[in-house]
């Protein structure tokens, strides 16, 4: 899965990141807003998508530009798969709750975090749990990523202990999760104790 468009595995053309940036909005949304926000591609061929989805019904031409037609049969689909760095995050949560507790803080970081990595990057994962089972935890999360999205799992487990230890030794990484940590399940905050 590319972890910057993930619709790009299904739909890899220019017709994905103009279909994400109409779901985005159920305003209408001009040409220029639309280029910007698929973030891929040249304007007139993001102008040829939209009139070919126009064609096609997908999308409205209406006053003030372009709004994804959600009544169409395939509207229920893109959503779903403008939806997959979502998806992702909800399967990791039902994993984890599947765990009975004693976990303060899953998220993701790094690129996957971010969305600005492609098809061959790690999904990168940070696991805070006193839980006694926490290595069996991490490799379920090791094994299931992969099937999940195609990409590797880096699973960083810490107990709570591990993690103070780090911020009381100033390691870089506790600030570069402080930044960029996307939150699955937790409490964020978790990251800042023990300073």
């Amino acid at each position: 899965m590319d972890v910057s468009m993930p619709i790009s595995s299904v739909v890899p053309s220019l017709d994905g990141p103009v279909l994400v940036a109409l779901t985005a909005s159920f305003a209408p949304a001009s040409l220029t807003d639309i280029h910007r926000r698929a973030a891929r591609g040249s304007k007139s061929g993001v102008r040829d998508v939209l009139l070919r989805l126009v064609e096609d019904g997908l999308v409205h031409d209406v006053p003030g530009g372009f709004v994804l037609n959600r009544d169409h049969v395939a509207a229920a689909a893109v959503i779903a798969l403008a939806d997959l760095h979502g998806e992702l995050a909800r399967r990791i949560r039902a994993t984890v709750d599947g765990w009975g507790g004693g976990v303060a803080l899953v998220g993701l970081f790094g690129s996957a975090a971010r969305r600005d990595g492609d098809r061959s990057s790690d999904i990168d994962l940070l696991v805070v749990s006193d839980a006694p089972d926490l290595e069996a935890l991490i490799d379920r999360l090791i094994d299931e990523v992969p099937v999940w999205t195609g990409n590797r799992a880096q699973v960083v487990g810490l107990r709570s202990t591990e993690l103070a230890r780090l911020r009381r030794a100033g390691e870089a990484i506790v600030a570069h999760w402080e930044a960029d940590l996307y939150a699955i399940c937790g409490d964020r905050r978790v990251l800042g104790r023990g300073a």
